[in-house]
């Protein structure tokens, strides 16, 4: 009478190939999962920014001047003109900057941009800026 043992299973090989693709796989999703985060993050900076440049030409329009800027990351612009101040997913600031009574500049930081500070540290503005509108 003879046995026959009857192999089942896996072998470690096909295990370890299984799970390096597995991991592989996962590792790109995440990655452009985060990638097309940041994108959103800066589109959305963008757009703040550019409500932002509106409520400043309605202020301009209506008062012959720029607002000023009692800090230097927040316009003084009261609801009426923009409602309700838009606010950086990440806790970043929005830097307004006032060179005169008809020019400024508005910088936010990208997260997808170059890491040089575009904001001069004269405007004692927090954090990188490396996007900048400037007035039209």
């Amino acid at each position: 009478m003879t046995l026959k043992i009857q192999k089942s299973g896996f072998t470690i090989v096909e295990l370890l190939v299984s799970i390096t693709i597995i991991a592989l796989l996962s590792t790109i999703g995440v990655t452009g999962y985060q990638a097309v985060s940041r994108g959103g993050r800066d589109a959305l900076r963008k757009t703040d920014l550019e409500q932002i440049r509106s409520a400043l030409e309605i202020y301009k329009s209506e008062n012959n001047r720029y607002p000023l800027a009692p800090t230097p990351c927040v316009a003084d612009l009261n609801t009426s003109y923009i409602n309700p101040y838009p606010k950086d997913p990440k806790n970043y600031k929005y830097c307004y900057i006032q060179r005169s009574n008809l020019t400024y500049e508005l910088c936010a930081h990208l997260e997808n941009g170059d890491t040089s500070d575009a904001c001069d540290a004269a405007n004692k503005c927090t954090g990188k800026c490396n996007y900048v509108l400037l007035n039209p």
